[in-house]
């Protein structure tokens, strides 16, 4: 008990010099005195945070990968610590594997909106529909002023042919950012289009019966 105080003290003192170094962008330096730490006391979760730092300052993204590994399995309810790693998964394209840790990084926060928000951009790349739609509808239920939800959830409707579902999101979301009317050039007058059409068919049934 008394030799585990001690690491943990001395660790502590290793993870303040740390600090200071990384506010004075010394990150060689302050990785050299994480690694002393990560031998002091290897289960400590900021010194593993901190190393996932330096490796992003110094552009070293699967050694931050690494070091957030270990920040997980020591706090596995740490949302932060998902969410990052699910990050630098997306960004070196290893898709699944930030999916994956995302969705954790939600489940045990599910009140994080950017979370939800990366997710559903994410599915609708991975033209994973359906669990984009339901990604996207509980983004919105979070912030339902979110502009690129909203034109992101049009899309999807309109490849299940849900025109008008389509068309009632793509208005919300050119409501909030009219600049989004430019990504939907290739597909709003078609769909508007087919709208009016299928309108027009239908009154015209029903005049005839």
């Amino acid at each position: 008990m008394v030799r585990h105080t001690i690491d943990c003290n001395e660790a502590d003192t290793l993870i303040g010099e740390a600090t200071s170094l990384i506010e004075k962008k010394r990150y060689i330096e302050a990785v050299s005195t994480l690694q002393r730490g990560i031998t002091v006391d290897p289960n400590n979760p900021k010194v593993w945070e901190n190393m996932a730092i330096c490796n992003l300052e110094l552009g070293k993204p699967k050694m931050a990968l690494q070091a957030l590994n270990n920040l997980v399995r020591i706090q596995p309810q740490c949302h932060t610590g998902w969410a990052d790693k699910g990050f630098l998964h997306l960004l070196l394209n290893e898709t699944n594997e930030g999916i994956d840790a995302l969705q954790e990084s939600l489940r045990i926060n599910p009140r994080r909106v950017y979370g939800w928000e990366l997710l559903g951009m994410v599915l609708v790349t991975e033209e994973r529909w359906e669990e984009a739609i339901d990604v996207l509808e509980r983004t919105l239920d979070l912030n339902p002023n979110s502009a690129v939800t909203w034109y992101n959830l049009a899309v999807c409707y309109l490849l299940f042919d849900e025109l008008g579902l389509a068309v009632q999101s793509a208005e919300v979301a050119f409501s909030i950012d009219p600049s989004l009317k430019e990504l939907a050039e290739d597909w709003w007058d078609i769909v508007q289009d087919d709208i009016v059409d299928d309108v027009f068919i239908s009154l015209t049934k029903t005049s005839a019966s």
